[in-house]
């Protein structure tokens, strides 16, 4: 399958980008912010460049095309892109310099928790403040002005303390627990240090490197005041697995006192808003070229050009690639946030200019001209917009996902990596069954073939679950040994690991979901029907923000990622049941799919029982690491076919037949 083969090559040098990405900026303040900042152009490249516009481009073209010849076809693609690229250079324009304020709705978390007014009056005065700090990491003090004074002026709290919060009930997930202990700050420190140094003496016996990381920074004890020296943000380190729900205390102002005039406390890195909203300006024009890109992909696409398209993405991964090796490691920048978003906007020029030739060297020629709104392009907006909304539900539920996230540090860059592991057989699969789904069954419904569209798009989602079943299976069963060898190293931790492992885990249970939406949306806009997806699209981003605000408060990120998949699933029911009139299925279909599951289970549990006798590997060298992790997807995957050739889900003929597609 030549879309699948490239996209294949390009989810792999992802898997090598991400890699290195995880290595030199892993899960902290460049990790969230470039992250963030990327998940613009990402979800846009996701939302137009595999499908979305397409959605409503190619049927029209494709008309156009049949009834009124190459030239009046090629006249209206004209039309098309220049009125897309005008409207795309105005949104830039006005969005670019107002990124600060989509930054604020995108990444709320960001931004500080409690900002504190310091009175400088000549008696002392005390100004109390809470800050909840259940689940964090790390919490921040910092003077709001900081960048304008030479790196912020003194604070002064006092009577810093701890709150303990008891468990929390299902029956008011959006409550707090119950009150419990006060533990001073001070004796939280001792007893944070004291298992600091029993860490790093327990790896030093063992001939490890280490060193202790203490709880404060910049946060000195002065009798009964803390202290915020000049020059930096004040830092507490609460680590993982605590059961305090708030952190109390009081800020000292007046004469003598604190010198800052407002003190922001954060649950992230102070800087990274900032940041982020710097990183995002670069990227952000990737969209312009992105959206650009898509359409030149939709002319070629219904030429039945498929090759050059599924490559273009190749491009941004290479770009990346450059960037991280010759510019962060061979050269060392002291930017590194900043050199991989230039490559993401240089990547989007070379990705259009590559479009852009491809169609001029098969006779397809695209022009910029004066943009001429009339009822053709009226039309493909009318379709357009709600295309966008519907195809594009797992990008707008993944972007939800990413505002909740931003209120627990990291969780933004362990939601991104593990995202970017289960979407290798979506991209592999999903993506390209979609590609192709849409031009064949756009032919035969006009062609009257309605049996012959159903038989298509049955066909593809057998193909579909074929591939995503064991690969939800293997993800949910052995997380840990796939993150830890793609990513474990440098700037990723052990920790860092884990917490994404267990998103993964989360993610995958909706990976069929995922590829069956891609299946089952050509059916709608193969007829033109972009509204049913979007009202559908409506629903399960209600169904995503509902159960991630339900869940995050008991499992943080997880949440998020399992909230994902349910929505996947609730927008696969409502697509189903939405085609009964045009997808008819036999029993096959249904024997097939439980034999399916039953070979992906099977498999798993064998997978599960080799992982244990591999345990030693999995947490040794990265050598010992590929070879366990080897065995491990080779044992699934010969114990997969095995079991899918001998229960007769499928015959050797049919998965030719249906691959060759």
């Amino acid at each position: 399958m030549t879309v699948s083969g490239f996209t294949a090559i390009s989810r792999v040098l992802g898997f090598l980008r991400d890699i290195l990405i995880a290595r030199y900026i892993g899960s902290g303040l460049v990790g969230d912010a470039f992250l963030s900042a990327f998940r613009f152009p990402n979800l846009f490249r996701r939302i137009f460049g595999e499908g979305a516009f397409n959605a409503a481009f190619i049927p029209m073209f494709g008309r156009r095309l049949d009834g009124e010849g190459q030239q009046k076809a090629l006249g209206f693609a004209s039309n098309a892109f220049s009125v897309l690229c005008v409207t795309l250079v105005i949104f830039s324009i006005i969005a670019i310099p107002s990124m600060k304020w989509i930054m604020s709705a995108v990444v709320p978390g960001f931004k500080p928790a409690v900002v504190m007014t310091a009175p400088h009056g000549e008696q002392l005065e005390t100004v109390p403040f809470t800050v909840q700090v259940g689940g964090e990491r790390n919490i921040y003090f910092s003077d709001a002005a900081n960048k304008e004074f030479e790196g912020g002026r003194s604070i002064v709290l006092k009577n810093l303390r701890l709150v303990g919060e008891g468990d929390k009930v299902w029956t008011n997930p959006f409550g707090d627990g119950a009150r419990t202990e006060e533990l001073p700050l001070e004796s939280f420190v001792s007893g944070y240090n004291e298992k600091e140094d029993a860490r790093v003496e327990a790896a030093l016996a063992q001939g490890e490197e280490a060193s202790p990381v203490y709880s404060l920074t910049n946060l000195t004890q002065q009798g009964d005041q803390w202290v915020v020296a000049p020059g930096d943000f004040g830092r507490i380190r609460m680590g993982r697995g605590h059961d305090y729900g708030w952190l109390e205390g009081e800020l000292v102002t007046g004469a003598g006192a604190t010198e800052a005039d407002v003190v922001e406390v954060y649950k992230n890195h102070p800087d990274t808003f900032s940041l982020t909203v710097t990183l995002s300006q670069i990227t952000f024009c990737y969209l312009l070229f992105m959206a650009l890109t898509a359409q030149l992909s939709g002319v070629l696409n219904t030429f039945k050009v498929f090759g050059v398209p599924a490559a273009a993405p190749i491009l941004l991964n290479l770009v990346f690639l450059i960037g991280l090796v010759v510019f962060i490691w061979i050269l060392g920048s002291d930017l590194p946030g900043h050199v991989l978003a230039w490559c993401v906007a240089v990547a989007g020029v070379l990705q259009f200019v590559m479009l852009w030739w491809s169609c001029h060297r098969h006779g397809y020629e695209v022009r910029l001209q004066k943009p001429e709104f009339n009822g053709e392009i009226k039309r493909l907006f009318v379709l357009m917009i709600p295309g966008i909304a519907s195809a594009g539900i797992q990008q707008v539920n993944l972007l939800v996902g990413s505002v909740i996230a931003s209120f627990q540090q990291g969780a933004i860059s362990w939601l991104y990596y593990s995202d970017r592991v289960y979407q290798l057989p979506l991209g592999m699969i999903g993506i390209a069954l979609g590609i192709v789904l849409l031009p064949e069954v756009t032919r035969l419904l006009r062609s009257g073939k309605k049996d012959e569209a159903s038989e298509s798009i049955v066909r593809g989602a057998e193909i579909g679950l074929l591939i995503t079943l064991p690969a939800a299976i293997a993800m949910i069963v052995i997380p840990g040994a796939i993150i830890s060898l793609l990513f474990e190293r440098g700037e990723f931790t052990a920790v860092d690991a884990s917490a994404t492992s267990q998103a993964l885990a989360g993610f995958a249970l909706g990976l069929p979901g995922y590829v069956l939406i891609k299946v089952l949306q050509p059916g709608y806009f193969a007829r033109e029907d972009t509204k049913t997806p979007m009202k559908m699209a409506i629903v399960t981003v209600l169904v995503n923000i509902v159960v991630s605000l339900a869940l995050f408060p008991f499992i943080g990120h997880i949440g998020i990622a399992i909230a994902t998949s349910v929505a996947a699933w609730v927008n696969v029911a409502m697509l189903w049941f939405g085609l009964k009139g045009l997808v008819k299925v036999d029993s096959l279909f249904w024997k097939r799919i439980g034999k399916l599951l039953l070979a992906s289970v099977l498999m798993g549990l064998t997978v599960w029982v080799a992982q244990w006798m591999v345990s030693d590997w999995l947490v040794e060298g990265l050598i010992k690491k590929v070879c366990a992790v080897s065995l491990l997807i080779g044992l699934g995957m010969v114990v997969y076919a095995m079991l899918v050739l001998g229960l007769k889900a499928m015959t050797l003929q049919e998965l030719k037949a249906g691959f060759r597609r």
